[in-house]
């Protein structure tokens, strides 16, 4: 299984292949990802490992508890935490 930080920098690896916009974070200075209408930036996508790398874990429901508000997210998630289960 891969570490925290793997797991994120794993996480924008494949956003970024897919196409979407990384950035860093204007007040914090993180890294995220642009999912065109709200962003998920490091802090929450650490809070997502392990969990996120669990076949049976709801992702929506997991990024509403770490994120609320970023609906948008949801499927480009799951489709890249799925890319990172093969």
């Amino acid at each position: 299984m891969i570490d925290r930080e793997q797991f994120i920098n794993e996480i924008i690896r494949v956003a970024r292949e897919q196409g979407y916009r990384i950035e860093s974070n204007a007040r914090t200075g993180q890294v995220q990802i642009n999912f065109g209408k709200k962003k998920l930036h490091a802090g929450h996508l650490s809070a997502l490992y392990p969990r996120a790398l669990d076949p049976n874990e709801n992702i929506a429901r997991l990024i509403d508890q770490v994120a609320p508000g970023r609906p948008c997210s949801h499927k480009p998630m799951r489709e890249i935490i799925s890319q990172l289960q093969e």
